[in-house]
């Protein structure tokens, strides 16, 4: 059941909080009639205010109902009642054409206040008969209020997205999930929640070139893609119905639309739950064609073709999309780098050694060290670390440039393995104590070793 107690500490404008704390005391006592006019009185301050923060913010329909609230406050008490009075009637029409309020919400609040006149003026009906109001509606009045109104900030369903879509596009945007989900989501009114969520699996889905939106679309879609996992969190049904939306578009866009929207979404439910199977279609053969390419090292894959290619870590999506596993091994070494470098994680720790035995350059071997080693080190067990050092001993083609800084690296990204893990280390050590060719290489990774070990206590 609803908290309703949790409900009522979460109303957003703490001066209306007391009122709404007070119809809650009315209703958990027994006492529906009190319950049902401190709802709508609580309705009533919590609307004005909100519209009092919308005029200040450049809101120009909102400048009269203000108005009439600043003269009703300047005047006499015999005329500022009338003045309030005459608001009151037309309050919810206003904070509609606002977007405070939605049509559904209106009609659930225009409930409140008739209860609210019969709560007042209990003799008012035809036969006389004094009007009892029961505790179920008050509670249900008090649940309406809260969810329409009292619980939510000041944001308009036009506004709202606007902003978000302000956030997500400003050029310092950092993506923190508790905040993105707090701001727009929990905070949000239901009805312009759908609407933000809706924003965003259009963008994700499509990558629409907007002239509004300053930053490249690709990177604004990975944007929004990164949104719809933190709303997904939230409610999965919800992003469903808005990616869903999306899809008929997308079966009419080009291939490439495809395989890009593969790439941001294709670890995404949501997403799957409302493909068209001919899309699904296309797009394992599409990854079956570029697995038939069996790129050489001279081969790049396009960023679309290495996200999508790392979805085979997902064992479910390779179901989906049986061509996956085959693409994938068929790559050459420093194409599966690149795949890897778009999803570490302990999926691929099994192909690093091979990766490293298999560089033919220098640039090779930093290439695989530098996209798939590293990103996947925190994920390495001590066998496979093992392994991936004796592979990185052994080829003269690993100890180039960058190569013998981003054995200390690897040092340091494996911490997880504990102190033991120095002694694989040793090997290599002992052999580049012993090659004069080798230069300054030992000195550099034991003292970085030893440093690292310094600094945090190993």
């Amino acid at each position: 059941m609803l908290d309703l107690e949790d409900r009522v500490n979460r109303v957003f404008n703490p001066d209306v909080r007391p009122l709404v704390q007070e119809a809650y005391r009315c209703y958990v006592s027994g006492s529906a009639r009190g319950a049902i006019v401190l709802t709508w009185t609580a309705v009533c301050a919590d609307l004005i205010a909100k519209a009092r923060i919308l005029h200040e913010e450049g809101e120009g329909e909102a400048a009269d109902l203000v108005s009439q609230v600043e003269k009703a406050q300047s005047s006499e008490e015999s005329e500022a009642i009338p003045i309030m009075l005459t608001l009151e009637k037309t309050l919810l029409v206003i904070t509609e054409k606002l977007e405070l309020i939605d049509f559904t919400q209106r009609k659930q609040l225009e409930r409140i206040r008739d209860d609210r006149h019969l709560c007042a003026h209990p003799s008012i009906r035809p036969l006389g008969e004094l009007y009892e109001p029961t505790m179920e509606y008050a509670r249900a009045h008090l649940v309406a209020a809260l969810e329409a109104v009292l619980i939510h900030p000041p944001s308009q369903g036009r506004k709202i997205v606007q902003s978000f879509l302000t956030h997500v596009v400003d050029p310092g945007f950092v993506f923190d999930t508790e905040y993105l989900t707090y701001t727009f989501f929990d905070r949000v009114r239901p009805s312009s929640r759908f609407r933000v969520v809706e924003a965003a699996a259009k963008f994700a889905v499509l990558a629409i070139d907007d002239d509004a939106i300053k930053i490249p679309p690709e990177e604004f879609a990975n944007r929004m893609a990164k949104c719809l996992r933190s709303f997904a969190r939230r409610d999965v049904d919800l992003v469903k119905r808005a990616v869903a939306k999306q899809m008929g578009r997308l079966e009419k866009a080009e291939p490439a639309v495809h395989l890009s929207a593969l790439g941001r979404l294709g670890d995404l439910p949501a997403f799957w739950a409302s493909l068209p199977a001919p899309v699904s279609k296309l797009l394992n053969v599409k990854i079956e064609a570029i697995g038939n390419a069996q790129g050489s090292w001279d081969l790049t894959l396009s960023t679309d073709e290495a996200k999508a290619l790392a979805l085979v870590a997902h064992p479910e999506l390779c179901e989906t999309l049986p061509a996956l596993t085959e693409a994938f091994d068929r790559l050459s070494a420093s194409q599966k780098a690149q795949v890897i470098e778009q999803h570490p994680g302990s999926y691929f720790t099994s192909y690093l050694p091979g990766l490293l035995k298999a560089a033919t350059s220098y640039d090779g071997g930093e290439a695989i060290a530098k996209k798939a080693v590293l990103p996947c080190a925190g994920y390495l067990n001590r066998s496979e670390l093992e392994q991936v050092l004796k592979e990185w001993n052994d080829n003269s083609q690993c100890w180039g440039r960058a190569m013998p800084r981003y054995l200390i690296d690897l040092y340091g990204l494996t911490s997880h393995l504990g102190p033991t893990r120095k002694a694989l280390w040793n090997p290599i050590l002992e052999d580049l104590r012993l090659d004069e060719a080798a230069g300054g290489f030992f000195d550099l990774i034991s003292s970085g070793i030893e440093a690292f070990d310094g600094v945090h206590g190993s």
